[in-house]
């Protein structure tokens, strides 16, 4: 009897083509399933409609969620990213960076752990494996369970606040976890404009109200 096909899918918000295309497009494995979509204004409300289409999908093994600036250098991300899924049962979600003892969206301010390369160079938080409370969201990797259960909250409008999934898991009881994985996150350290710094700061605010700190 042979081993089942391990069964990993992809999923994209995409601002621009030329970045997805650039980045994401040539680091997904051949004949791998993905979805991407176009134009949208709701990063929670994409995520989760991508969600929703794959779990059709009978036994994904893992969905990687991440933006169009985001490259995964590692060839060995599936692999690691399962194996991650692997160490706790209780295990929803895994990222490559992310903190812990947090008390906002901040989570770089917290107790950090992981790594991510970016145009500023290498962002070295610490530890390169462990559980922590929030992810950096510029990839996320769903678990079975989380593919099946955990969406993403659409009261977080525009493209701050999605981050807050990775409590909603800790709601369920479930665990979040930093993998090893290289990735290149394509942007400068810091807020794209001083209106993304203002949308990031009305999530903060969001997210400390709805969690209690």
């Amino acid at each position: 009897m042979g081993l089942a096909a391990v069964v990993v899918a992809y999923g994209c918000c995409v601002g621009s083509r030329e970045r997805y295309q650039r980045y994401v497009e040539p680091r997904i494995p051949k004949n791998s399933q993905y979805v991407y979509m176009i134009e949208q204004t709701s990063i929670a409300e994409c995520y989760n409609a991508i969600l929703d289409a794959l779990y059709c999908e009978c036994g994904l093994d893992a969905v990687v969620l991440l933006h169009d600036d985001l490259e995964i250098t590692d060839p060995n991300a599936e692999v690691k990213f399962l194996a991650a899924l692997a160490t706790d049962p209780e295990i929803a979600l895994v990222g490559v960076a992310g903190g812990y003892g947090v008390g906002s969206l901040a989570w770089w301010n917290a107790n950090t752990v992981g790594h991510q390369q970016i145009e500023s160079g290498l962002l070295d938080f610490g530890p390169r494996t462990g559980y922590v409370d929030i992810l950096e969201g510029s990839i996320l990797v769903f678990g079975p369970w989380a593919i099946e259960n955990l969406r993403f909250d659409t009261r977080f409008a525009g493209f701050h606040g999605y981050d807050d999934v990775a409590m909603i898991a800790h709601s369920y009881g479930k665990n979040v976890y930093v993998a090893d994985v290289d990735t290149f996150h394509h942007v400068q350290l810091g807020f794209k404009s001083q209106e993304s710094a203002e949308a990031w700061a009305v999530a903060d605010a969001q997210f400390r109200e709805k969690w209690g700190f």
